[in-house]
């Protein structure tokens, strides 16, 4: 085993126990907390903006300070949230389930984790490196780049017939 493999070992063994130590509840809460957060504050700017009023002249700044301001009300919301839930999971008798939930949950983490670094190793072309391809752990590295890859792609063809962007 080389020092890459221990290196993705160890990483993804952290993400795993850092999703048991908050639990699939809260793990999950705080991914749809995110992802709701960028698709409101992408669509909905235009309520902020209206009342900042002639704040700044510059058109961009009023959108961008509109997106920043529901991105962080809509995060510190879903914190929150997950608080509560959080606690209701603990009283509930749900919290060991919820802890190996949120530790599979975490290992999914790290494994997209992987796939994510495997596409920066490539863009920086170290993707041929020794180091890389004598690592046992390289090939799966690979494959879930190359799903990455592949639903990014249908997610940008949605976009597009969707004219979200």
């Amino acid at each position: 085993m080389s020092w890459v493999d221990l290196v993705i070992v160890t990483g993804c063994f952290a993400s795993a126990a850092f999703g048991a130590m908050r639990g699939f509840a809260k793990e999950t809460l705080s991914l749809v907390t995110w992802i709701v957060a960028i698709w409101v504050a992408w669509n909905f700017s235009w309520v902020v903006t209206w009342f900042l009023g002639e704040w700044a002249a510059a058109p961009e700044l009023k959108v961008w300070t509109g997106r920043t301001i529901i991105f962080v009300v809509v995060l510190v919301a879903g914190g929150i949230a997950g608080q509560l839930v959080g606690s209701l999971i603990r009283h509930s008798g749900l919290s060991g389930t919820d802890r190996v939930l949120g530790s599979i949950f975490g290992l999914g983490r790290g494994a997209i984790i992987l796939g994510l670094a495997v596409l920066v190793l490539e863009m920086a072309g170290l993707d041929q490196d020794p180091w890389w391809r004598e690592a046992r752990l390289s090939p799966y590295g690979d494959r879930i780049a190359d799903g990455i890859r592949h639903y990014a792609a249908v997610g940008g063809l949605y976009l597009q017939e969707q004219e979200l962007i």
